[in-house]
């Protein structure tokens, strides 16, 4: 691997001291207290700092901040366990860019909850083999959602037509954790297991820009020199890294840097890395 693509590793030794005055410390604003378990926290992706959702064992719990954002309160409550008492653990769940849905992971299926009327929006039975760790919507593809799990799998789906789904990948040989689409260039994907790897992937295929890449010409009718050089955006693993010693638990990708991502594992190691220079060049020349 080139160095050059790894911008800073290994948080696990503590903070490093500020640089400059400018670095505060991170200030605790209200805390939200449950007697159950939370096992995900979801913020508006559309940026509404009014409100965010708690996903529990059982249940789905929206909240509001007050005006001062000092403190929060339930405004609904989804209780699943109401609708069916065998029902097995919520395990994830993400927040629908495109409207007011929250999709969730449960056993091996995955659900859509409308937040405004709290009804099924899609269900996707057996999504996987067996349990579903990871979820994240496309966020230029309305109807695109991608699941992941204890299979080993990732697979992608049309929330219009369920019944089989549009790719499926198999490059992690042990839980897959994590799950992140590229908020910029969504043909990039980022995966993450307890095989101690993080892969990113190329879904160019499936993604907002499948057909983009057919018609990038010149004004006089010539294919770019470098598009000759470095060829077209395809399908399969761009990388694999494997500079974690423990399960690699979280990916995200830059708010403001389309080509930078972060990995979490266990052992406490964040490590920064950057898309590699010769995809970066396939999808932007």
């Amino acid at each position: 691997m080139n160095n050059s693509d790894v911008i800073s590793e290994d948080f696990e030794k503590g903070p490093r001291p500020p640089r400059s005055a400018s670095h505060l410390p991170l200030e605790c604003i209200f805390e939200v207290k449950e007697d159950d378990t939370i096992k995900k926290v979801l913020w508006d992706p559309k940026k509404d700092l009014t409100k965010f959702v708690s996903i529990h064992d059982s249940s789905l719990r929206i909240w509001e901040f007050d005006e001062q954002m000092t403190s929060a309160k339930t405004s609904h409550t989804v209780d699943f366990s109401s609708m069916n008492e065998s029902l097995p653990p919520l395990t994830t769940g993400v927040w629908n860019p495109h409207q007011s849905e929250v999709a969730i992971g449960k056993e091996c299926y995955v659900q859509g909850l409308d937040l405004r009327s709290q009804s099924q929006t899609f269900n996707i039975n057996g999504a996987h083999s067996v349990l579903v760790r990871a979820l994240d919507y496309n966020p230029n593809k309305p109807y695109q959602i991608a699941s992941a799990g204890d299979d080993c799998k990732i697979r992608f789906w049309d929330l219009r037509n369920t019944t089989n789904c549009l790719k499926q990948i198999s490059d992690h040989t042990h839980w897959v954790w994590a799950i992140a689409y590229n908020r910029f260039h969504d043909q990039l994907f980022l995966s993450s297991s307890s095989d101690c790897q993080v892969n990113l992937q190329s879904i160019v295929s499936i993604s907002s820009g499948a057909f983009q890449y057919d018609e990038r010409e010149n004004d006089d009718g010539s294919e770019y020199e470098y598009h000759d050089q470095l060829g077209k955006p395809t399908d399969g693993l761009v990388r694999a890294y494997d500079q974690h010693e423990d399960s690699v638990y979280a990916v995200a990708w830059s708010a403001c840097d389309p080509w930078v991502f972060c990995s979490l594992s266990y052992d406490g190691r964040a490590v920064i890395n950057r898309v590699p220079k010769e995809e970066k060049y396939k999808i932007i020349l």
